[in-house]
């Protein structure tokens, strides 16, 4: 299971597109992960045949664990033993446990002793409900403090924590027994409930109506909630004369790139030269990067999402462009692969669209160290060697992260911009 973004615990298996004894080729997608964001594909790493699958379709699964194997017709899936060989001055090796491998996943990530789980498969071979049922009795158990002992993902208990609710009293629905996400966020928006209405808030006001507050925009406010208040953000903008451009720009041979291309492409070359820009920061630790990954938002219905051009440096203006109109279309449809999701090291958020839209200021992509905003390009009066023209313009405004990055950053960011956008208005190549 890959890890489709910042922070992310575990991912949704949503489908399988592949079942065991199906070939399948390298790159091709064998199922679909619903990850916070979107629906991805999850592409083959190898050639060969469906073996196994170790996960049903939806279930919640842990980022890096195994969900199928791949391999030739005469490959056998290997047998996990239940236990390290011993050594020869090692006591007497225990029974022989037969159990299925989901059965044997599942105990390793609960800690779970397989010769104490009664199996009701064949000659006692424990299986996958043997294994649930174990962990549903622990829900019950008492740990060495007195207190119930409690099956959550660190994310729902550190969300419980944040929100101040006991774990203890929240009912659990997971498979395994466990107080999953939806669990956690149902309690709260009962006690929710209970709060408004007793302070006199609880009724839906007289002609309007609640609207269901979709996951990716919970994660989105969640993410950049966190982003305003950890991130010391700060701001500069500037206005850059893009008259000249355009006019290269429709010279170009079809298809042309549009203004927002430019912008990207620009952005990328500006970033070469100002690396601390093209950075992470995670816990208090500073990454620059040597490749650009560069993260696009991208409204759809739902919410924001920001895909990612990966080395997006190695492209020139058309195929960034290319690059660029392929993955906006993979993303309305909801058709990115996992890969997409993944690695941006710095991120455009485009608005210029919406032609009312001057300028705005954008709140960084966590764990980015900074974003840029782009407003509406538009006819504007400027003043060119004393005499006052009307040329098209566009406004940028640059957020950065105060812990990681100065305002010279972004200041040699804007300078490196318009000499970029200088060399393509006068023809050359940059």
């Amino acid at each position: 299971m890959p890890n489709l973004g910042f922070d992310t615990q575990e991912s949704k298996l949503f489908e399988w597109l592949k079942q065991p004894g199906d070939r399948v080729s390298k790159g091709e997608p064998i199922a679909v992960i619903e990850s916070d964001k979107a629906n991805v594909e999850l592409e083959s790493f190898a050639d060969g045949l469906i073996l196994e699958l170790l996960y049903e379709a939806g279930e919640n699964v842990t980022i890096g664990a195994v969900i199928a194997r791949v391999g030739q017709e005469n490959e056998q899936v290997a047998k996990v033993s239940a236990s390290p060989a011993p050594s020869q001055t090692a006591p007497p090796a225990a029974r022989k446990v037969e159990a299925s491998p989901i059965a044997r996943r599942l105990a390793v990530e609960h800690n779970l002793d397989l010769t104490s789980i009664k199996g009701s498969g064949p000659h006692g071979r424990i299986k996958r409900s043997d294994v649930e049922a174990n962990i549903s009795r622990q829900k019950t158990e008492v740990g060495a403090d007195g207190k119930p002992t409690i099956l959550a993902l660190p994310k729902v208990r550190k969300a419980a924590r944040e929100a101040g609710i006991d774990l203890a009293s929240v009912p659990n629905t997971g498979s395994r027994g466990e107080v999953t996400a939806a669990d956690l966020e149902k309690f709260r928006a009962t006690i929710g409930a209970l709060a408004s209405e007793s302070a006199g808030t609880g009724p839906v006001p007289d002609g309007a109506h609640e609207v269901t507050v979709s996951r990716v925009r919970q994660v989105i406010g969640e993410r950049l909630g966190a982003s305003k208040r950890e991130a010391p953000h700060f701001y500069v903008t500037g206005e850059f004369d893009l008259e000249t451009a355009l006019v290269r720009l429709k010279s170009m041979p079809l298809p042309q790139p549009r203004v927002n291309d430019l912008i990207q492409y620009l952005t990328v070359q500006t970033l070469g030269q100002v690396p601390e820009l093209n950075a992470t920061f995670v816990n208090g630790r500073l990454f620059h990067y040597d490749s650009i990954n560069l993260a696009i938002a991208i409204a759809r219905n739902d919410g924001l999402i920001t895909p990612v051009i990966n080395k997006a440096d190695r492209y020139s203006l058309t195929g960034l462009a290319a690059e660029s109109r392929e993955l906006i279309e993979r993303t309305r449809i909801n058709r990115l692969a996992a890969g997409d999701l993944i690695g941006g090291t710095f991120t455009i958020s485009n608005l210029g669209v919406i032609k009312q839209v001057d300028r705005f200021t954008a709140v960084i992509n966590p764990p980015q160290v900074a974003i840029l905003a782009v407003g509406t390009v538009k006819r504007r009066p400027i003043v060119l060697n004393d005499g006052l023209f009307i040329h098209h313009t566009v406004n940028l405004t640059l957020s950065g992260d105060h812990r990681a990055v100065d305002g010279m950053h972004l200041g040699q960011f804007m300078a490196t911009f318009q000499e970029k956008l200088d060399l393509f208005s006068q023809g050359q190549e940059i």
